[in-house]
């Protein structure tokens, strides 16, 4: 049996989801472990199976169990000690019970089932609200729609902001907007925030349409309305960043933040073909 490690926001599970998916190609026994997710109070839980009704694949144990049998019987394999290599996660194993544990944070690790993906993460729309399903009308008929997404929120705090929030400040958006507008004439900007009066306060869109109302659990439904735009400019949230990659025009511009952390840069996780511009 092999389980991975569920963890994180919905960007975050669904990167998870995807190397599920891959791995279940090769591995049928493979299982989600939501051990950790039972009790887990960031975001809004694990929610694959209510934002796009996929079956319940989950593997569940009382925690401080689990925590004995993982130590007595699993090989556990940390994608941070990988160094970017894929050989763990598709190697057979003499050892018959394996653990991986990681982010998994860039489309390498799904980059032959890319289709399946997609299709994995069909939004669900009938939990979706009038106001969203209105908007998605709107956008599909909008040929310069581009989406912008601000996150501040828990980045703002001090344990994440030296190493996430710092990146995409106002000096990487008014970089992303030039880059942007140089490939886009006369975009009209759908824009994404959880801290949507401080961008009102910072940025000159005219004719902006802000989005304000998905709060809680309906917040999945302002990545699929960013999924509907033509082009995107993302931060470092993987929350936008599955927005830009959902959409399949091939003619899409996606503006990036060439660094991701403080201490890394974006190579491994934007796709080539996004643009890359300085956050400073």
């Amino acid at each position: 049996m092999r389980l991975i490690k569920m963890t994180g926001g919905l960007g975050n599970q669904m990167f998870i989801y995807a190397l599920y998916l891959r791995m279940r190609k090769r591995f049928p026994h493979v299982r989600l472990d939501l051990t950790d997710m039972m009790h887990y109070r960031v975001h809004h839980g694990y929610e694959m199976n209510r934002v796009f009704g996929l079956p319940k694949v989950e593997f569940c144990m009382n925690q401080p169990l689990k925590k004995v049998i993982e130590f007595l019987f699993f090989k556990t394999i940390l994608e941070r000690k990988q160094h970017g290599s894929l050989r763990p996660y598709t190697r057979p194993y003499l050892w018959p019970l394996i653990y991986f544990k990681g982010f998994y944070q860039s489309e390498r690790y799904f980059a032959d089932i890319k289709d399946e993906v997609r299709q994995a993460f069909t939004f669900d729309l009938s939990q979706a609200n009038g106001q969203s399903l209105a908007l998605r009308e709107e956008i599909d008929r909008d040929a310069q729609s581009v989406s912008l997404h601000v996150r501040r929120g828990d980045y703002t705090e001090p344990k994440h902001w030296e190493s996430l929030g710092c990146i995409c400040q106002l000096p990487y958006y008014r970089n992303a907007l030039r880059e942007l507008e140089k490939r886009v004439p006369h975009p009209h900007y759908y824009v994404f925030s959880d801290d949507l009066p401080w961008v009102k306060e910072n940025f000159d869109l005219p004719g902006a349409v802000y989005v304000d109302w998905n709060k809680g659990t309906d917040s999945w439904q302002d990545m699929m309305l960013m999924s509907r735009c033509r082009h995107h400019i993302i931060c470092n949230s993987t929350f936008s960043w599955w927005g830009a990659w959902l959409n399949p025009r091939k003619g899409k511009v996606v503006i990036a933040p060439e660094r991701w952390t403080r201490d890394t840069d974006s190579r491994e996780i934007v796709p080539e073909g996004w643009v890359k511009v300085s956050v400073k």
